[in-house]
């Protein structure tokens, strides 16, 4: 969808800068939301601003409102994130996508939320079990996020796609899959986390609906 119109929620975040960054570089017409922007985002007149927190309904629909994608890497972080906001604020987000006739939306989660094709994992069940344990409130938040996509998503083009351990390497080579398959491993680069859901913005039909994948990188 070379000229395609999205918008991009966390963008001030790592991931979501070097989201933005490429978005521009293939061409999409980028809006960005958030409580600030970025300076380099305010200076780019290739980038449309939208201000606003992610419970102020009126500029959330104003960011929303004719885009054909949204990408979110928004979500709790940090030890000390707020973590109540997220879930009202994903609730809103689905329900305005549905009066605005926006279709397709494709979210950051971890591996925190479960999937019927996962398969058991030590590894992942220990990693999750720690962040349960240390930083219950955004394991929680997590959790419940991959709840309201299940209940509210409705007939929405969703996918909630699970990511690992992030690192800041260049682009390579990105699989998706579920827990334990075989080929999904448990981190990935967070150019490889853009060039994913770039990809995936672009396709027609939409791949991975009402799916929640995991994604990582392949080291070379």
């Amino acid at each position: 969808m070379v000229n395609g119109k999205l918008l991009i929620l966390g963008a001030t975040g790592a991931t979501g800068q070097v989201l933005v960054k490429r978005a521009l570089e293939l061409g999409w017409r980028v809006t960005v939301y958030g409580r600030r922007t970025l300076q380099e985002h305010a200076e780019n007149p290739d980038i449309k601003s939208v201000e606003g927190a992610l419970d102020n309904e009126q500029q959330l629909r104003t960011a929303i409102r004719g885009q054909d994608v949204i990408i979110s890497v928004a979500g709790p972080s940090g030890m000390r994130a707020e973590t109540s906001v997220f879930v009202p604020a994903y609730k809103l987000i689905l329900s305005i996508m549905k009066s605005e006739g926006v279709k397709r939306i494709i979210a950051l989660s971890t591996f925190s939320v479960k999937d019927p094709k996962d398969k058991s994992s030590l590894y992942i069940w220990f990693l999750t079990t720690v962040l349960w344990a240390i930083a219950h409130g955004i394991w929680k938040a997590i959790v419940d996020i991959g709840e309201v996509f299940d209940t509210d998503g409705g007939d929405l083009d969703w996918t909630l796609f699970r990511v690992g351990f992030l690192g800041d390497g260049p682009r390579g080579r990105v699989v998706d899959g579920y827990v334990a398959d075989g080929k999904l491993g448990s981190s990935i680069e967070r150019a490889d986390i853009a060039e994913w859901t770039l990809t995936q913005a672009e396709k027609s039909p939409p791949e991975h609906v009402r799916q929640k994948p995991g994604i990582s990188s392949v080291e070379e």
